[in-house]
């Protein structure tokens, strides 16, 4: 396992944690770089839906990622994070249903969507995504889906996004029942994000629920 984290670093995630939530403030939100081919005009939804992400404020990121795809209908890394609010790892919750349909509103199959997407980082996400939405059983997809962020992450290892999903893909292989060593996992990569970018929303968020526990806790 990594180093404890300091008391210094515990009120920083703390006041960032805080942060996150304060939907109605967007300059608190935190600060991500996600490089993508989408419309200019789209980019600013698309990072605050990307910021509440982070933050599980899961239906205003839904918002935001409708407003960017109704700029760009043809933007693939908006129908990708669209897709995403519908899975709550830590909550144990996932809308198959609804996942499926915010894809198909991009393409009607798998093929379709990756044709939308125009470099091969933003196919990886996607591969990434029909993973967690695909057939089989939702732990088998949670499974396949970590396994796919993890090539990910391998491939585009700047990809601070690529980490910080990642780790939140670590915590949802699990579905809401906790697994030391799993987590442990995902606090190391949580903290590589977060020593590179002290502001992420996510990894805050991640680094504070990967240690919640009583044996941790007190590392913090």
């Amino acid at each position: 396992m990594k180093r404890p984290l300091a008391p210094a670093l515990l009120l920083a995630l703390t006041f960032s944690l805080l942060a996150d939530h304060a939907a109605a403030q967007p300059a608190n939100l935190g600060k991500v770089v996600f490089p993508n081919s989408g419309a200019e005009a789209a980019q600013a939804p698309f990072l605050r839906g990307l910021l509440l992400l982070h933050s599980f404020e899961y239906d205003d990121a839904r918002e935001a990622f409708g407003e960017a795809r109704t700029v760009d209908p043809d933007f693939a890394m908006a129908a990708w994070g669209e897709a995403l609010t519908h899975t709550h790892p830590l909550w144990g919750q996932q809308d198959l249903e609804a996942g499926r349909a915010a894809l198909a509103g991009l393409g009607a199959d798998a093929a379709a969507r990756l044709a939308k997407a125009p470099t091969e980082r933003e196919k990886a996400y996607l591969h990434a995504i029909e993973a967690l939405y695909g057939a089989g059983e939702r732990e088998a997809r949670a499974d396949a889906y970590a396994a796919a962020m993890e090539r990910l992450v391998a491939a585009y290892p700047d990809d601070l996004e690529a980490r910080s999903f990642y780790a939140l893909a670590l915590l949802g292989t699990s579905w809401g029942e906790r697994d030391v060593p799993t987590y442990m996992r995902a606090a190391a990569v949580a903290e590589e994000v977060f020593d590179a970018n002290p502001q992420h929303p996510g990894a805050a968020h991640y680094l504070i629920h990967s240690y919640d526990d009583p044996i941790h806790a007190p590392e913090l």
